[in-house]
C-alpha cells in the first residue's frame, strides 16, 4: 500500500515537471526548443527578450502582430497558418507576434497557430514600438539576409495576393544575393 501511495506521488510529480503552454494544457519539454503537445510538437513561446531575429538568417521571415481582440485577426491567423504550410519547407519562418496585455484573451486563437509558427509575446508593446506598427494586424516580410522588404499594415482576406506574391518571390531569391 505505502509502494503504491510513493509511486503515485513519484508520477504525479514528474507529471507536474512538465511545463504549460499558453493554452494551459500540459506539454513536456520536447527536442529542439519545441514543446510537446497533446498530439503534436509546437514550438517554444518566446518572450520578447528571448526573441532574436538574427536566428533566422538564411530564411525568408514573416513577422506579423495580432491581438485577440482584432476583428479581423481570427482570419490572419489562418492565412498565417497557410502560408507556414504552403511555404514552410521553402524556408518560410512566420513569428506571430501577440500584442495583448492579457495573453489569456489570445489562447483560441494562439491554438489555430501551425505548430512550427514562432510565437512570441509582447503584452507590453515593446516590440510593437519598434516596429512603429501602423495597425493590427500587420506584416513585415524579411529576405533571406534579413532585409526588411515589405510591410503591409491591415489585413483584408479576399485580398491576400500581394503578400503571398511578395513571399514567393522572397523565397525564389539565394541567401547573400
Amino acid at each position: 500500500m505505502f509502494r503504491k501511495i510513493v509511486i503515485g506521488l513519484l508520477a504525479g510529480l514528474i507529471v507536474m515537471t512538465g511545463s504549460l503552454t499558453m493554452t494551459g494544457s500540459l506539454a513536456l519539454a520536447g527536442p529542439e526548443g519545441t514543446v510537446r503537445g497533446e498530439s503534436r510538437d509546437r514550438v517554444a513561446i518566446l518572450s520578447v527578450k528571448d526573441f532574436n531575429l538574427q536566428k533566422y538568417e538564411g530564411k525568408v521571415v514573416l513577422v506579423g502582430f495580432w491581438q485577440a481582440r482584432c476583428e479581423t485577426c481570427d482570419a490572419y491567423i489562418l492565412w498565417l497558418t497557410r502560408m507556414q504550410e504552403s511555404h514552410g519547407e521553402q524556408g518560410l519562418v512566420i513569428v506571430a507576434v501577440n500584442q495583448d496585455q492579457d495573453t489569456s484573451s489570445a489562447t483560441d486563437l494562439m491554438n489555430k497557430i501551425h505548430p512550427m509558427t514562432q510565437v512570441v509575446i509582447d503584452p507590453t508593446g515593446k516590440m510593437g514600438s519598434q516596429y512603429e506598427l501602423e495597425g493590427i494586424p500587420s506584416t513585415y516580410l524579411y529576405d533571406r539576409n534579413l532585409n526588411l522588404q515589405a510591410k503591409f499594415a491591415g489585413f483584408v482576406p479576399e485580398e491576400t495576393k500581394p503578400e503571398e506574391d511578395e513571399i514567393v518571390k522572397l523565397l525564389k531569391k539565394k541567401y547573400k544575393d
